[in-house]
């Protein structure tokens, strides 16, 4: 029984990242390309980000998001 609840789930998670068609790396595009980010100069490297907020002593806005991870 657990071998075949198993087999479901995978086979339910196999088939529902073919469904989308997208990788993740597109999809991070995608948003990435959205008009509500081209308002600012994002980065989206961490380390350069705390390197600008040290030299304009400003502070570090972060925006998270799952909407293109499984």
């Amino acid at each position: 029984m657990k071998k075949q609840i198993a087999l479901a789930a995978a086979l339910v998670v196999a088939l529902g990242s073919a469904a989308f068609g997208q990788s993740l790396e597109e999809k991070k595009e995608k948003k990435l390309a959205s008009p509500f980010l081209k308002k600012a100069a994002w980065l989206t490297d961490y380390d350069k980000a705390l390197e600008e907020s040290k030299k304009t002593n400003k502070p570090i806005f972060g925006y998270f998001t799952r909407s293109y991870a499984p």
